[in-house]
């Protein structure tokens, strides 16, 4: 009522908020998409490579805002820079607050990957590359594959790890853990080469594209050659996706 002036609903225009607030009508538009002219209500506003995050703990506290706010914010921005609190996929409440990630230095630096990446092959095509790599590495977590980084990121937020270095289908810590491999193997999925191959799969490119994740993740990637492999799929997909379909219904 104290924004829209009657007691029933309607919507909140960008000049009662910056009335209200003081601040000008052109930075809460940034900050609040669905203020837009023309946005539908209940609709996510078309905001390019940009991603709903709730807001850092410490920042909400800091100015007094509701811990459960969310923003519009790129990406590619998965920690608070003031906090080093984890803001990326799955946040969910650990030990009465967010993942705080400041003693946890190879997610942080998986960060300033993740903005190197975005800057040099486009925002659109880091986020497409990242969320198919995420994708990849949360299938590897499920099944226990490659755990050597994974192990001591779960060891810095639980104080133990599971043995096999497996987690459950959804986990919760599942997109912080695997963060570091899941933008390594980004930096492969992102370059032309395999994102946009010209010709059809060779074994020599097969080769290659091994010994790009090999070099990258600092894993012994070894493919079977099956259509259940997450990464021998999106390598196919690319290259010959007739043949990637074939393999499946066969």
């Amino acid at each position: 009522m104290h924004l829209t002036g009657i007691r029933q609903y309607a919507p909140i225009t960008v000049e009662a908020l910056s009335a209200a607030t003081g601040r000008p009508s052109r930075s809460l538009i940034y900050a609040l998409p669905e203020l837009r002219t023309g946005t539908t209500p209940g609709a996510d506003p078309p905001v390019p490579v940009h991603v709903r995050r709730t807001v850092c703990y410490r920042c909400a506290a800091r100015r007094s805002a509701f811990i459960f706010a969310v923003t519009w914010q790129p990406a590619e921005v998965t920690i608070c820079p003031n906090h080093g609190i984890w803001l990326g996929p799955l946040v969910r409440a650990h030990r009465g607050g967010q993942y705080d990630v400041r003693d946890v230095p190879d997610v942080l630096h998986a960060q300033r990957r993740h903005y190197r990446l975005a800057r040099r092959c486009g925002r659109r095509t880091a986020a497409n590359a990242v969320a198919e790599a995420a994708h990849i590495t949360a299938l590897w977590a499920r099944h226990g594959f490659h755990v050597d980084r994974r192990k001591p990121l779960i060891h810095a937020f639980f104080g133990q790890a599971p043995l096999t270095g497996r987690l459950a289908a959804g986990d919760p810590i599942t997109p912080v853990v695997t963060y570091p491999e899941t933008i390594d193997l980004a930096r492969v999925l992102a370059m032309p080469r395999w994102r946009y191959p010209d010709g059809p799969v060779t074994k020599l490119e097969i080769r290659q594209f091994r010994h790009d994740i090999n070099q990258q993740l600092a894993i012994h990637y070894h493919p079977q050659d099956s259509s259940y492999d997450p990464l021998f799929r999106w390598f196919h997909r690319r290259h010959d996706p007739d043949e990637l379909a074939k393999q499946v219904m066969g």
